[in-house]
Formats: structure tokens, C-alpha cells, sequence
């Protein structure tokens, strides 16, 4: 049986080093830390999480609120690439994963009592509807929480910089000669005001006018909702040369919609999108879009939720992180 004290031989450290590492106290650099864990997943150390759980009266576990619909949640590319590099930090501390739909009825929608009647330690809210009384609540709790795209300040929050992210797309449209751009905004996400004030941003800053009427809203995140977004596109009284859809989702299954009326993506319209799943690559054209950081998005969550079930001070408000442009295929040069 691996022991920590065959972990500190394999790194040339002491048992008190390996310790603090998997007790995460003490000042351990992050090379040692990286070195230790990875000694012990290569000798197959298993650690006796029941025993440091009882001592340290901890659960271990951790709950994940997803919200479950027919085109979110894990089949979701950007939410699946976020939960799976959020659970594997949070494994390698021998933290276990809870997914918790956010229906949740036959707990009643109460996803306090929930947790709580769980034992869990912390909370990742990844996907779901905040301004719900269930959701609000769970927020305003005193469970350590983590969530990503929350419009609420006293919780640390982590995502991207989707007023840059915007503007740098928008940008990337005016620099090929667009200037009837449409922006689509989704419906169903706290951010969406700062992906608008980027696409207005960079249209000011190029003497473009904002038009309200290039401004559509609607849901998404699905293929059946991006045929809406696009009934909405064809109806829309301006001309336009190029449309921002508000994620990939969205944006290819426009590719189907805008061929049967008469369009062809990268020939004589601009097609966008935004997350940068990776099937976006995999459509022809490619597509161009923003590509939000889902590996820094799900590894600072961890962090964050490990330093708060820690006791350690951890800063609220939101935490923005770079996304970049990935240059596809699907925008065209005006002539």
C-alpha cells in the first residue's frame, strides 16, 4: 500500500511537505505541489478520504447546479469543457462531484436544503437561472460558493471579458468591410449587456451609427432556438452583410437556415459565433469566433472553491479572463 511517506521519497521531500500539499495548508510552491500530486497519481496513491473527513468533519463533496433543458447542461460544449477541468482539480484533492439539476422538485426548488442535506462542502454554479428565488437563495446562503457568469456581486464569480471579446469580433467584421452588422442577443444569460455595449463600443469607435433595429433579441444555446434567431435575422427591416450570433450553437445551425434562403456563409454573408467549442472547426465553413478559456475558466473555479472551503479569504465580485479570436472561414471581405 502507497503512503505519503513513499510519495516524499519519490520527490526528495518530507511527509509533512506531502501532507500540507494534500491538506493544502502551509506555504508550498506550486512546482512542489504539482510534483507531489503527480507522484502520487503516478504510484497510485489512494488517500483515506473517510478517515481525514471525519477528523477534519467534512464531506468532501461538492455540488455542480446545472440547468437541465434539452440543449444546455453538459451537451453544451463549453459547459461540459468547464465541468470536466473543474472536476479534475478538484479530484486530485479527493473531492468528489455532485450534479445537481436545477428543477430539482423533489427537493421543492429549495437548493439550500439541498446542499445542506448533503453535507456538501461547496458549490460550483455553472449553468443556471439566476434571478430565481431557489437560485438567489442558494447565492445568499452560507455555503461556499463559486459561480460562473453571476450577475451578483457578494459571491466570487469568474468569466470571460465579453465586453473585449465582443468588440474584438465586431472589430474583426469592420476591418473586412462590414458596416450592416446584426447583432443577436441572448435572452438567457446575465452577460449579455456587456457582449452589446462591445458591439457598440467598436462600431463608435469606427463612425458606425447604432441601429436598434440590428439589435435582435432571443433565446438560444440550441439548434431549434438558432432557426428562431434566424426567422429573426430574415425578418429584420435593415439590410445587413454580416450577424453575430450569441454562441456557436446558434451561429451553425444558422449555416442550414441561411442556405435555404438564398445565403451562403464566407460568400455573400458574414456568419459569428462565441465560446469556441470545438465543433466549430469541424463545419465547413469554419467558423469565426470568440473562444472563451474553458480549461482557466473550470481550474480557477476549483482554486477559488478549495480556498473558501479552506477558510481562505477569497474576494468577491467578478473575476474576467482573456478570450481570444479564432479567425474561421465563415466571414468574407466586402470588396
Amino acid at each position: 500500500m502507497i503512503t505519503i511517506y513513499d510519495i516524499a521519497k519519490e520527490c526528495g521531500c518530507s511527509s509533512a511537505t506531502v501532507s500540507k500539499v494534500f491538506n493544502r495548508t502551509g506555504n508550498i510552491s506550486e512546482k512542489k505541489r504539482r510534483e507531489v500530486l503527480e507522484a502520487a497519481e503516478r504510484l497510485g496513491y489512494v488517500p483515506n478520504v473517510a478517515a481525514r473527513s471525519l477528523v477534519r468533519q467534512r464531506s468532501n463533496m461538492v455540488g455542480v447546479l446545472l440547468f437541465i433543458d434539452e440543449s444546455l447542461g453538459l451537451r453544451h460544449g463549453l459547459f461540459a469543457e468547464i465541468l470536466n477541468r473543474f472536476r479534475a482539480v478538484m479530484e486530485k484533492h479527493n473531492f468528489e462531484i455532485v450534479l445537481i439539476s436545477e428543477k430539482g422538485e423533489m427537493w421543492g426548488g429549495r437548493f439550500l436544503d439541498h446542499c445542506r442535506a448533503l453535507r456538501l462542502d461547496g458549490v460550483f454554479c455553472l449553468c443556471c437561472k439566476y434571478d430565481t428565488e431557489a437560485v438567489r437563495e442558494l447565492i445568499g446562503g452560507n455555503i461556499p460558493l463559486v459561480a460562473f457568469e453571476s450577475p451578483y456581486e457578494e459571491k466570487p464569480s469568474i468569466e470571460s471579458k465579453n465586453f473585449e471579446g465582443a468588440k474584438r469580433l465586431t472589430e474583426h467584421l469592420i476591418e473586412n468591410g462590414h458596416r450592416d452588422i446584426v447583432f443577436i442577443a441572448g435572452t438567457d444569460i446575465p452577460i449579455t449587456h456587456d457582449r452589446i455595449a462591445g458591439y457598440r463600443a467598436a462600431l463608435e469607435e469606427h463612425g458606425i451609427p447604432f441601429d436598434e433595429d440590428r439589435l435582435l433579441h432571443t433565446s438560444f444555446f440550441s439548434y431549434d432556438r438558432g432557426s428562431r434567431a434566424t426567422e429573426l435575422l430574415l425578418a429584420c427591416p435593415k439590410p445587413f452583410t454580416a450577424v453575430m450570433y450569441p454562441d456557436d450553437f446558434t451561429a451553425i445551425s444558422a449555416y442550414r437556415d441561411l442556405a435555404a434562403a438564398g445565403y451562403r456563409v464566407g460568400e455573400n454573408i458574414s456568419v459569428t459565433g462565441f465560446d469556441g467549442v470545438n465543433f466549430g472547426e469541424m463545419v465547413m465553413p469554419r467558423l469565426t469566433t470568440i473562444r472563451q478559456d474553458a480549461v482557466r475558466i473550470g481550474e480557477n473555479a476549483a482554486d477559488m472553491l478549495l480556498d473558501l472551503i479552506d477558510g481562505k479569504p477569497v474576494p468577491g465580485g467578478k473575476t474576467r479572463l482573456d478570450a481570444g479570436l479564432v479567425l474561421g472561414e465563415s466571414v468574407h471581405k466586402l470588396a
